[in-house]
């Protein structure tokens, strides 16, 4: 039964033949595979952040937008996020249970901080959170992961949940590029477009090909996008910290 679904050396083995390398790519150069290499991250690259669709102005994948769930401790403020995170979406965290309708409202760091110094309430129903990057190596103080941090600390074990950016669609170590399991040959096309700009004769083929499987994977991605983050995206009356102008919301990249 044939897979719907194409894995990186699939992109390896047609992008070495579209070059007329033959079809195995480990027999390559290690130039021929730089070369191969280039071309696939290109066409990765052109997929994951595509140009505009005719009649969509941009689209952002809602598979790099995935939602994460956790459960929090009691007392416990600070809680790891996924080695792919690359920002927040939104402006809380939510809660799972319907009855709690708002969760905490995400703060910039240097504003988190000033609420922790100045609220005597330790351990409570968490109201404010912010993300900061985590070191490692304390020698060369090279953040590498981040951190959800909540305070007031929580008094029991809730669930909550938030949507991120991922930051890498393709780590190291896939045999799949993310979203090849329902954009597999979008992704292939994306490739073949990129590579056509590297033969003696350059054609056009697949660059018109990729636009029309964009057009319909965009499509595809819109119409089975879930419902998103359950609960109220506004601010109440008491959740503005005293003497504090307004609370901003800010997005943490990855170094």
């Amino acid at each position: 039964m044939p897979l719907l679904s194409i894995t990186l050396n699939d992109i390896q083995s047609e992008v070495t033949r579209f070059l007329s390398l033959g079809r195995n790519y480990d027999l390559l150069t290690d130039i021929q595979k730089d070369d191969v290499d280039s071309i696939i991250d290109r066409g990765l690259r052109q997929f994951y952040f595509p140009p505009p669709v005719p009649g969509i102005l941009s689209h952002q994948w809602s598979f790099l937008r995935p939602t994460r769930s956790f459960t929090t401790v009691a007392e416990q403020e600070s809680y790891a996020l996924p080695d792919d995170f690359g920002a927040m979406t939104g402006s809380r965290i939510t809660y799972l249970e319907q009855s709690h309708v708002d969760g905490p409202l995400l703060v910039s760091d240097y504003e988190y901080r000033s609420l922790v110094e100045r609220m005597s309430v330790r351990v409570g129903e968490p109201r404010y959170a912010t993300v900061r990057p985590r070191t490692t190596n304390d020698t060369l103080n090279v953040p590498v992961r981040h951190d959800l941090h909540l305070f007031p600390a929580p008094q029991k074990a809730v669930q909550m949940q938030y949507q991120y950016h991922v930051l890498n669609p393709v780590p190291s170590g896939l045999s799949s590029p993310t979203g090849a399991d329902m954009h597999g040959e979008t992704i292939m096309c994306s490739c073949l477009a990129i590579a056509e700009e590297y033969v003696v004769s350059p054609s056009t083929q697949y660059r018109a090909l990729f636009r029309e499987r964009l057009a319909s994977s965009v499509a595809l991605d819109r119409s089975t996008r879930g419902g998103g983050i359950i609960g109220k995206m506004r601010p109440t009356g008491d959740e503005a910290p005293p003497a504090m102008s307004r609370v901003t919301q800010v997005n943490y990249i990855g170094a």
